[in-house]
């Protein structure tokens, strides 16, 4: 095992290597026009799919209680694993989402171009998808859990990652979950 001289854990992806990948993901000419599948919508649902369900943000507060937001977030991006929707609900009966944030439709030029770097650990950018959705952001640091069945009985999938944009939210949840403490040294 090797342990850096500060005492941290390394990061276990090439911090380079992933650097450049999510660069050369984000700087492709065509990207944003290849982020949204035109894959049917009604297959079963998909890591980064994201899905139309109003409900509140289940949480912890300071207190340790179990409470929810106040408001309601209408879009969630699915973090948990395609192969998870295939297995019996005996087996997984549980997938992992988290919120999207709407940005609204007057983003600050500067500010998207920002999020269109993909330079934020913490969150993950969304343009718009097909049939009239704002810019949005994944705030990975507050994942849910999912009851799968809610996808058949209250959630539907409104928009699909196509494969470079796929590629892009992996990269960006490596670079979140296996980061070194170190990072802004």
């Amino acid at each position: 095992m090797i342990i850096t001289p500060e005492g941290r854990w390394p990061p276990v992806y090439d911090a380079e290597d992933l650097a450049r990948t999510i660069r050369e993901l984000v700087r492709a000419e065509d990207m944003e026009a290849r982020f949204w599948s035109l894959r049917s919508l009604d297959d079963d649902a998909c890591q980064g799919d994201v899905i139309r369900l109003e409900a509140p943000l289940p949480h912890l507060d300071e207190e340790g209680a179990a409470v929810a937001t106040e408001n309601d977030f209408q879009y969630w991006l699915v973090i948990g694993n395609t192969c998870d929707f295939a297995r019996a609900l005996d087996d997984v009966r549980w997938t992992q989402v988290v919120p999207l944030v709407d940005l609204g439709e007057d983003v600050d030029e500067g500010a998207l171009a920002n999020l269109r770097s993909y330079q934020a650990a913490k969150k993950f950018y969304l343009p718009p998808w097909p049939r009239g959705a704002s810019h949005h952001t994944a705030d990975l640091l507050r994942p849910a859990t999912l009851d799968k069945r809610a996808l058949e009985k209250a959630a539907r999938v409104v928009a699909r990652l196509d494969y470079p944009a796929w590629v892009l939210l992996h990269s960006c949840l490596v670079r979140f979950l296996c980061r070194d403490d170190g990072r802004y040294d």
